[in-house]
């Protein structure tokens, strides 16, 4: 069904001489033999499987942070765009704090049975594209973790260790030290202007650590990116009770901009940001005005979800299952294709990466990249990134401008491994927005 689907929409696209024909799936290179490595981050191995969510129940926005021992929950939601109800299987491995496999086995971190199948799931309703949606909660009465620190959530295709679905990170943390800290304009000078430095201290009275250099890691996160999160920092000043990191270069995060976004939560009307929506069977086309180059431009605030996005249909019961899928037309505006590295659409609509998928064309004729996602119906952040050949690190600021004004959320997670400890356990967790100082 999916083929005859793709195969459709790209006959469409040309046919009408709309965007390049772009279809999102994650079709990632390592998707048909995936190492262990991959194996350990965040990542969908199947075409059919999109609109992947994993937070915190309560908190769309929020991390995947369990409190050990607490009531919460973590919330695992995906669509299976095939149509048909499958058998997906899941396991949970330890990780240690450099997301290596740690060397526990499964009972000495985990309560329960070591795989299960996710049985919660509902098909699409009135849907122009069917789906069945799945919901996984953990902890829940099969399985739940039994000490902190990192983990990797696995979904299999029925049970075979052959066929991974998807692979999410997340953390159990078991609260023993307190995070305090700070966002301000970098000092250094080589840094000042549109840069943000991050500043905190490890409060532990309560907890003994002989040896922090060596016992303690930390890892410091911006808006929950991987790709420029910083995990070599060690503490500055070191006291009976505090670790202080007040660095001038080494916690410094480009601010950024403030993420674009559009609405469409109804296809009936356009919502902010959209040009114009279409339907041209077997699905909803819905384009976006054009964006252009914010490089240079001064500041200006606006709220967004830092870079999430909100599944939701307007007037309806039930998002998860009601919501539709169109096709998601960008455009950005530049005189002349940039020959030294792509352009991608980013942000967690992306997975936060940037792969085949999510790569922009460039169209000589209309003097712009353009890119269609298949997304499902809701309120979206995004913004351009840009990834030179040459070193492959994702550059947002080349396209978007940065500021030191804009607003950001920083994740500290603190690890802890005792010299006779044979884990690394998350014993910190905090969150500190750049704009509440």
């Amino acid at each position: 069904m999916l083929r005859k689907f793709t195969i459709r929409t790209i006959f469409i696209l040309t046919a009408s001489l709309l965007f390049g024909p772009r279809i999102s799936a994650k079709n990632l290179p390592q998707k048909d033999n995936p190492d262990n490595e991959n194996l350990l981050t965040n990542q969908v191995y199947s075409d059919n499987i999109h609109t992947v969510q994993f937070y915190r129940e309560g908190w769309e926005f929020s991390q995947p942070v369990l409190v050990l021992g607490s009531d919460q929950h973590l919330v695992l939601k995906f669509d299976d765009l095939s149509g048909e109800a499958q058998t997906y299987s899941y396991t949970i491995k330890h990780c240690s704090a450099d997301w290596t496999p740690s060397s526990l086995i499964e009972s000495e971190y985990l309560d329960g049975f070591f795989e299960n199948t996710i049985d919660d799931y509902e098909y699409s309703v009135n849907t122009t594209i069917p789906y069945v949606n799945y919901l996984l909660r953990i902890p829940n009465d099969d399985v739940k973790p039994k000490i902190s620190g990192n983990y990797v959530l696995t979904v299999w295709n029925n049970y075979d260790h052959t066929k991974p679905v998807l692979t999410r990170r997340f953390f159990v943390v078991d609260q023993k030290v307190s995070v305090t800290g700070k966002v301000k304009p970098a000092t250094y000078d080589s840094y000042r202007g549109p840069n943000q430095e991050v500043d905190f201290a490890i409060q532990h009275p309560d907890f003994s650590i002989q040896n922090p250099r060596d016992e303690v890691k930390v890892l410091l996160m911006q808006n929950g990116r991987w790709d420029n999160a910083k995990t070599d920092l060690l503490p500055q000043f070191i006291s009976e009770n505090s670790l202080v990191y007040d660095y001038s270069e080494e916690n410094v995060f480009k601010g950024g901009n403030e993420f674009r976004n559009f609405d469409m939560k109804s296809l009936r009307v356009n919502g902010k940001g959209i040009a114009g929506i279409q339907y041209l069977s077997p699905l909803f086309h819905v384009t976006l005005y054009p964006d252009k180059d914010r490089h240079g431009q001064d500041y200006h605030f606006e709220n967004d979800l830092d870079g999430h996005y909100l599944v939701k249909r307007d007037n309806v019961t039930d998002s998860d299952v009601e919501a539709d899928y169109a096709m998601v037309h960008f455009s950005l505006d530049i005189q002349a294709p940039l020959t030294e590295g792509n352009i991608y659409v980013f942000g967690e609509l992306s997975g936060w990466q940037c792969n085949p998928s999510n790569q922009m064309t460039y169209s000589i004729e209309r003097k712009q990249y353009e890119l269609a996602l298949l997304l499902k119906q809701g309120f979206y952040d995004y913004e351009y990134a840009y990834v030179r050949n040459d070193d492959g690190k994702i550059d947002t600021s080349l396209l978007e401008g940065s500021h030191v004004e804009t607003e950001n959320n920083y994740q500290i997670f603190v690890y802890y491994r005792g010299i006779s400890s044979r884990y690394d356990q998350l014993i910190g967790y905090q969150v500190i927005n750049s704009a509440n100082q």
